[in-house]
């Protein structure tokens, strides 16, 4: 008798389970790049990503994540002196890596054009790029499936960042 009424219990929490998903949600998390190296230099230090996921159902449709770089962050190093140069001249300034499974159904002007609205210029990091897709990390958690560039707001106003698609609940972004 115990067991049949487990097994209800479990077919119960199934079936409501599974009616949630056919529901569009947004995640939050975090994603750690632990240590670096360049060169001859190696340091103990992770870059942290804040990630911002929208799914359909249990399918993610496109994956959001940035990371601030401090000015002391030995993760400086991976930046040219070009790009640390544009890099430097940003009040708010911030790596970004952005997937969509289908850019038709989520585009990634989509991301560009609110990017933009909320003040920020993107800005190519190829030499970054390159270090980032290196990192034993990298291959892992698939980054080479992203668009890695930076964003850079001139003046920061302190306005929160709003990403919204459509079907999806926008979500306030710091």
């Amino acid at each position: 008798m115990k067991f049949r009424n487990n097994l209800f219990f479990i077919v119960l929490l199934l079936t409501f389970s599974c009616s949630n998903l056919s529901k569009n949600i947004v995640q939050e998390g975090k994603l750690y790049v632990k240590n670096g190296t360049f060169t001859d230099k190696v340091w103990r230090e992770d870059l942290i990503f804040q990630k911002h996921s929208w799914f359909h159902e249990l399918t993610l449709q496109f994956d959001f994540m940035l990371a601030n770089i401090s000015p002391q962050s030995a993760f400086n190093f991976w930046f040219t002196k070009d790009e640390l140069d544009s890099i430097v001249k940003c009040e708010d300034s911030r790596i970004v890596m952005a997937y969509s499974l289908d850019s038709k159904d989520i585009p990634y002007s989509s991301l560009y054009e609110q990017l933009e609205k909320n003040g920020y210029t993107r800005l190519e990091i190829p030499g970054f790029k390159k270090q980032l897709l290196q990192h034993p990390d990298a291959g892992q958690n698939g980054f080479r499936l992203y668009h890695i560039f930076a964003i850079c707001k001139k003046l920061n106003n302190h306005k929160p960042l709003i990403i919204s698609f459509p079907g999806y609940s926008s979500k306030l972004i710091n």
